[in-house]
């Protein structure tokens, strides 16, 4: 599985754009074609659309040391995602805030795959085909400017405390896995938490008549909690989760 979604997909982290405030236009995912998306449209699907969520924590957990590092010395704190052994990045009573992103939709895909060919050099990508190739598993994409908590345990020990919550159904729906994303010092950038999109005897996990789905991982001490809007997440093409 890990495998198949690393052929398959773009990394996330590398597009990852701040926070802006509301764009005062129709959304792009409403009607404007994939192809035609500039750089504001991808903007606004990271920060002020129903696929972006944000959360704000009080870190509790110690600096990262240096034996946790990769074991290169070049690579301490050269990447986003973790910070220098002591620097104020690690600072236990701070407040620290989680991007989350429902990165299995067509918009979240299509806006990653759009932002590659105007930055990131790939010419050549569909970004039509490749925000409709179909997903076998919900994708939830968590990134922060201090990852430590996912420096210090490995994906199993993530997937074992997330999962999503349909408010109506009140049916956990655990985690099957979770990958996490590097850049090119080996830093960790992104954890991608893989749900199941339907259950054993076949059913829909998350029904088309849930109003709300909360994310919830188990960090170091605090949760991570968000709540998206599936009636919300929607595009031209019907609902996009």
């Amino acid at each position: 599985m890990k495998t198949a979604f690393r052929k398959a997909s773009i990394p996330f982290f590398t597009f990852l754009i701040a926070a802006s405030l509301a764009l005062a236009s129709d959304p792009p995912w409403k009607g404007k074609p994939y192809p035609e998306w500039n750089d504001k449209d991808i903007q606004r699907v990271f920060s002020d659309s129903p696929w972006a969520r944000k959360a704000t924590i009080t870190r509790t957990w110690a600096a990262v040391t240096q034996k946790e590092l990769p074991n290169n010395p070049q690579l301490s704190g050269a990447g986003r995602g973790t910070p220098t052994p002591g620097s104020a990045n690690d600072n236990a009573g701070n407040d620290l805030t989680f991007d989350i992103y429902w990165a299995s939709s067509r918009v979240v895909r299509a806006a990653t795959a759009r932002k590659a060919i105007l930055h990131g050099g790939k010419n050549d990508l569909d970004v039509g085909k490749y925000a409709s190739q179909p997903q076998e598993e919900y994708q939830v994409v968590v990134q922060s400017e201090d990852m430590t908590p996912f420096v210090r345990h490995d994906e199993k020990s993530f997937q074992a405390g997330a999962f999503l919550e349909p408010k109506k159904s009140k049916q956990k729906i655990a985690a099957s896995h979770v990958v996490y994303e590097h850049d090119e010092k080996g830093q960790v950038t992104a954890a991608v938490f893989f749900f199941p999109k339907k259950t054993a005897s076949g059913e829909p996990t998350i029904g088309t008549d849930e109003k709300s789905v909360e994310f919830n991982c188990k960090l170091e001490g605090p949760n991570l909690r968000v709540n998206f809007e599936p009636q919300k997440m929607v595009d031209n093409q019907g609902p996009a989760l």
